[in-house]
């Protein structure tokens, strides 16, 4: 049977923790995909050399962190990963513990979204393109209503993430959004600035739609400097 090798366990490391990070290389070096059951629990046991009590604390904080899920009579699996999600929880502590605040999310989202952009008018399907065109006609309807505009913005933008075919991009750009939920509280606003921005994100769909990468990135220029002066 397979071994799970632990690293060495410092003060800072618990034995938790090194199951948990030894169960998460465990997964990853055997290529397990969503679905994929993990050993047993006896068998787990086994492999790591690990007591069953600090084995079900590390299951327990792989299944916080969306990792793994246990089905009753079944077993342990793991599950499909969505980076959004798990940006999503952690994106009020890097605010915090990390200082970020709007204008350094805008420095970093400009040369990246200026790439997005461009990939996504050249890599971009049909599928695609109509995901894009329902998530601004959800914009446009929700043109009064800030949280469902903010909400359907964030999903806009991580479409174009999707639509450049990189899975790293669309990691990136569900962490900046889920950061810019964040501090959206902070921002200025007005309807004004919502139908600003569906004209913005409308000319990006534009250029996507005729693949054409130069106006696409163009529109994205456009589109985050005047989202910068609008906060």
């Amino acid at each position: 049977m397979a071994t799970v090798e632990l690293q060495a366990i410092t003060p800072r490391v618990t034995m938790v923790d090194a199951i948990a990070n030894a169960l998460i290389r465990y997964i990853a070096e055997n290529e397990l995909h969503g679905g994929d059951r993990l050993p047993s629990e006896r068998d787990l046991v086994e492999m790591t050399g690990a007591s069953r009590l600090p084995l079900r604390e590390a299951l327990s904080v792989l299944k916080g962190l969306g990792i793994i899920e246990a089905r009753h009579g079944k077993g342990i699996f793991v599950k499909q990963l969505d980076p959004a999600a798990v940006f999503g929880m952690l994106s009020p502590l890097l605010k915090i513990q990390a200082g970020i605040d709007v204008r350094h999310l805008f420095e970093a989202r400009l040369p990246l979204e200026l790439e997005i952009a461009a990939l996504a008018a050249l890599h971009r399907s049909d599928e695609h393109l109509a995901t894009l065109e329902d998530d601004l006609a959800a914009m446009r309807a929700a043109t009064r209503r800030r949280p469902d505009f903010m909400t359907h913005d964030r999903a806009f933008h991580q479409a174009l993430a999707r639509a450049t075919g990189n899975p790293v991009f669309s990691v990136f750009m569900a962490s900046l959004t889920d950061l810019l939920a964040e501090l959206h509280e902070r921002y200025r606003d007005k309807v004004e600035f919502r139908q600003a921005a569906i004209r913005e994100h409308h000319e990006i769909l534009d250029a996507v739609r005729r693949r054409d990468p130069d106006a696409a990135r163009e529109a994205i220029r456009r589109h985050l400097n005047n989202s910068l002066r609008r906060t």
